[in-house]
């Protein structure tokens, strides 16, 4: 059985470097899994950690709209600072360095992704992984956000830690999520082989129950033209995102 390394080595491709750290990303599963299970009171502890929330000086938010999201932010707190990735200083709460910074600006995104291609049953996979190529004399280099093998055929996911409310009048969020699947699809061609699938994993919010539909037409549309999964916030819990990875593997 072939590895990454050697099918891509049959498309004038190859890795550079060793990708994600996979003992870190085992060893901080429980924080990652407690992200996934608490997005929302994830979301509202980055933003003012990274002090783009109400609070511009990273400081432990005094107050929580409830008590669910209170005891939900105090999980997430603490398994943080158990894993070094948060610094106290008379009462305030701030980022440890550029890891942690890395880890809660989506990371944490691409190590639940990769996770849970594990759990799928991926023969191999890597994160945070520099790819380079060389074609007809043009030399470069791609990361990757996931790059998983199973059997001899790989397969490819973006990850994109967006705000998980789409409005409709925020041009830039959507344009993001769009580009996000037109890299997608540069990537399959570049690096992949027909009958092999990319996913684009997002942290937004993309159907609206009440109607019935999705909540951005346009990018589904194309993400289905182009043959790229989305995988929106309601796929994030852990059952069902082993369950798209699955799917991923065996279409």
């Amino acid at each position: 059985m072939q590895s990454i390394e050697s099918i891509l080595t049959t498309r004038s491709a190859f890795l550079k470097g060793s990708g994600g750290d996979k003992l870190a990303a085992e060893g901080r599963r429980d924080l990652t899994r407690a992200i996934e299970q608490n997005y929302p009171a994830f979301e509202v502890l980055r933003d003012r950690l990274l002090g783009t929330g109400n609070s511009p000086k990273s400081s432990m938010p005094q107050q929580q709209p409830d008590s669910a999201s209170a005891a939900a932010a105090d999980v997430l707190l603490e398994s943080m600072h158990r894993h070094e990735f948060l610094k106290m200083d008379q009462g305030d709460v701030t980022l440890n360095g550029v890891d942690a910074r890395r880890f809660v600006t989506g990371g944490w995104l691409e190590e639940l992704a990769w996770l849970a291609v594990m759990e799928a049953g991926a023969h191999e996979a890597h994160y945070s992984q520099l790819v380079g190529w060389d074609v007809e004399g043009y030399a470069g280099e791609n990361e990757i956000d996931v790059i998983f093998r199973h059997n001899d055929k790989l397969g490819f996911v973006s990850c994109k830690a967006l705000r998980s409310c789409l409005q409709s009048s925020d041009r830039k969020h959507r344009a993001r999520m769009m580009d996000a699947v037109h890299e997608a699809d540069n990537m399959a061609d570049h690096f992949g082989k027909p009958g092999e699938r990319v996913g684009v994993l997002v942290t937004t919010d993309l159907f609206d129950e009440e109607r019935g539909e999705a909540r951005y037409q346009a990018l589904m549309g194309k993400a289905a033209v182009l043959d790229v999964r989305i995988i929106p916030l309601e796929d994030i819990g852990w059952d069902r995102l082993v369950g798209v990875m699955q799917y991923l593997m065996d279409h």
